[in-house]
């Protein structure tokens, strides 16, 4: 579709309205509903013209634009977890409203708070009879949240596996992890090619899943479950239906997920032939993140 035909499609208002936040920096408070009205509303057809007028905000200073160009090749990269993590804003007033939006949406909220979930059954973990536990973390990205741990548990009897595909996601984690070096050990491959050999407390994965379609989701079930401990979970993040920013997310950074409802991840559990007394799920504070809980007998 030609821009001048797209351009017919928004109102003027709008495209005044854009182009003086992009002036600015992004959107300050009290337009953020405005703004995200005028997101949820575009057609498929306005897209193009949309990213076209915040161009200039679409690169590699904001944390929308780091989504949108992606610069490692892939959505959800282990920086901009990293990122969400940190609460990090661009101190250049040119792009720092953008990411104040950006990690004031309830997707950046929901994510900080499966990292504090994580915490707390890291901690559940260590407390455990045993001299030695271990976790295996499926997608470890920047490895954040493990470093946290640590550093508010230098003594843990935890040694963490952690899996990604990206180098450059291993070699962060290496970097800020470097103080724990024999407490993690890192592996560069596909999840789906990985063979442990190991026996895990806990295997956790906190957004991976979110990429997978059900036959694979099954089959990483299938896969992972055998090599839980008695008595171990396989925790798996996915976000929900109910998650309210799903479209700011695919239309500023181009960041589709396959969300689920609870039923859609119980059915896969089920699907995997786990028992469903073995099955639960829960979620975060904001109902965005859920997580399937499935418990080794």
């Amino acid at each position: 579709m030609c821009p001048s035909v797209i351009l017919n499609q928004l109102s003027s208002e709008d495209q005044k309205f854009l182009n003086a936040l992009v002036k600015k920096g992004g959107p300050e408070p009290h337009e953020y509903l405005e703004l995200t009205a005028i997101i949820n509303n575009l057609e498929d057809t306005e897209l193009e013209y949309f990213r076209d007028t915040i161009k200039e905000s679409l690169n590699e200073n904001t944390l929308i634009g780091h989504g949108y160009i992606k610069p490692f090749g892939y959505p959800g990269d282990f920086t901009i977890i990293h990122n969400i993590y940190k609460l990090y804003v661009n101190p250049d007033e040119k792009y720092s409203n953008w990411d104040r939006f950006f990690q004031d949406q309830a997707g950046a909220h929901a994510v900080r708070n499966r990292k504090d979930y994580f915490l707390k059954r890291c901690a559940e973990v260590e407390q455990q009879e045993g001299d030695e536990k271990r976790i295996l973390i499926l997608g470890s990205g920047p490895a954040t949240d493990v470093n946290e741990y640590m550093r508010n548990n230098p003594h843990s009897k935890i040694k963490f596996d952690l899996i990604d595909f990206d180098q450059n996601a291993i070699d962060f984690a290496k970097n800020q992890n470097a103080d724990f070096t024999d407490s993690i050990e890192y592996f560069k491959i596909n999840v789906l090619r990985f063979k442990p050999y190991h026996w895990y407390d806990l295997i956790w994965s906190a957004g991976l899943f979110d990429y997978f379609k059900d036959k694979h989701f099954v089959y990483m079930i299938n896969k992972y479950y055998k090599y839980l401990v008695s008595g171990g979970e396989f925790i798996i993040g996915n976000f929900s239906h109910s998650n309210p920013t799903r479209r700011l997310m695919e239309v500023l950074s181009d960041w589709y997920l396959v969300h689920r409802s609870k039923y859609d991840l119980v059915r896969m559990a089920l699907e995997a032939e786990t028992k469903e007394e073995q099955v639960e799920v829960e979620m975060e504070e904001l109902g965005v993140n859920l997580f399937l809980r499935i418990k080794a007998a």
